[in-house]
């Protein structure tokens, strides 16, 4: 079962590790073109007094896109709001179940909500944007596309509870609020 466990987290984590890089690099890439945007609408209002009418729409949409795309880095990193006074009290096992339980909850989650973004980016090739003029349905891409990082990141966590579940490894450190179980040098 240990064996199991550990050979499909294995394979999940060199799944959701590059993904999670790409996200968060790209989502680096996509904050200083929306720095460069907000700073070119304002040098052309002040400078020329004219507006870019497309420049808000541009970094509202970036702004989205880069929250959507490195969220699951932050989810696997347990870099999120952590409440720690909770935890402290638990036993290791108590807080494995608690956050197969948690993860399990989150993993569903993202597992509806995937379902109804197909619809949602249907919808959006209908909708035109009125500053840049594309289809929304592009710009509602990212949302299937994030959900489904977060699931797989979801899946990762949940598997490496349930491994320590079964193995009692001692080696295994907590993270986060939401417990995710990962080795030290472990990123």
């Amino acid at each position: 079962m240990i064996d199991a466990l550990s050979a499909a987290l294995r394979g999940l984590a060199k799944v959701n590790a590059p993904i999670a890089r790409w996200g968060l690099s790209f989502s680096a890439i996509l904050l200083a073109l929306m720095l460069t945007v907000a700073l070119a609408q304002i040098l052309s209002r002040v400078l020329f007094n004219h507006t870019l009418d497309w420049a808000e729409e541009a970094v509202r949409m970036a702004l989205v896109w880069s929250a959507l795309l490195a969220a699951p880095i932050g989810y696997r990193a347990a870099g999120h709001v952590a409440i720690t006074a909770f935890i402290e009290g638990l036993s290791m096992r108590t807080l494995c179940v608690t956050g197969v339980i948690v993860n399990s909850l989150v993993a569903w989650i993202c597992s509806v909500f995937l379902l109804e973004s197909f619809d949602f980016v249907a919808r959006g090739s209908t909708i035109v944007s009125t500053g840049l003029g594309i289809q929304m349905a592009f710009v509602y891409l990212i949302v299937p596309v994030a959900l489904l990082a977060l699931l797989l990141v979801a899946s990762e966590a949940i598997l490496r509870l349930l491994r320590a579940l079964c193995a009692d490894d001692p080696e295994l450190l907590l993270v986060g609020v939401v417990p995710v179980l990962q080795r030290d040098d472990q990123t």
